[in-house]
């Protein structure tokens, strides 16, 4: 078996040539660029309010008792209450329930939802959006629309509402009933559910002179359900 010399040895290594290495990230990076997915995130702005309760800045300098609109989600209905008492039920609920009822009774809001939250965790995802769906058409959106407006249309300063929900209530019920309250929409008082959610909003001309939707109750702060 041959020796290696003291030469062979001593004598430096070659240093690897990175150039087909850097060849292969420079054709790799514009690959995995045009491959990423960008998404768009929507955001909603929403008030923590750390004690008291949530009104507009202006209600301290009124004169006129502040409006102190509430909402309480539940699996029967939406309660309201306003100017510190319970808003009676609107016409066609029954007098000892919430503001407003289920639009349809027939659907039991609670086993949909636990339906849902079982599916889409075994990932039945299609199932469990659809169960979820179901739940949410029970209740009456247009009608909740109608009440805001009358609100809106007596306190129009007012754009805070306080928002409390159930501890099993989704939170995808919470965030359409902050949808629905959000924005006013070409008419204050809809009486067909398909005009309603067809309905477009109402634009109205901002400080710095743009186009933008009119504003109903779009500060939403959260409190919790006693």
């Amino acid at each position: 078996m041959a020796r290696r010399t003291r030469e062979d040895v001593n004598e430096t290594p070659e240093e690897p040539d990175l150039a087909p290495f850097m060849n292969l990230v420079i054709i790799l990076i514009p690959m995995l660029l045009l491959s990423v997915v960008f998404l768009e995130v929507a955001v909603i702005n929403v008030t923590m309010p750390l004690g008291g309760s949530a009104t507009s800045d202006d209600a301290e300098d009124d004169d006129e008792e502040p409006l102190d609109l509430s909402i309480t989600i539940s699996s029967s209905g939406l309660y309201l209450s306003a100017a510190g008492s319970i808003v009676q039920p609107v016409t066609g609920c029954p007098t000892q329930g919430p503001t407003i009822c289920l639009a349809d009774d027939t659907v039991d809001v609670d086993a949909a939802f636990e339906d849902a939250r079982r599916l889409i965790a075994a990932g039945e995802e299609e199932a469990g959006e659809d169960r979820l769906n179901e739940g949410l058409r029970a209740y009456n959106w247009r009608a909740l629309y109608n009440k805001l407006t009358e609100f809106k249309n007596e306190y129009p300063d007012e754009s805070t509402v306080r928002l409390s929900a159930d501890a099993d209530i989704p939170f995808a019920l919470t965030v359409r009933t902050m949808d629905v309250a959000r924005y006013r929409l070409e008419a204050d008082v809809y009486e067909d559910d398909t005009e309603f959610w067809q309905a477009d909003f109402r634009t109205e001309q901002g400080e710095d002179g743009d186009e933008q939707y009119a504003n109903l109750f779009g500060d939403p702060a959260f409190a919790v359900h006693q």
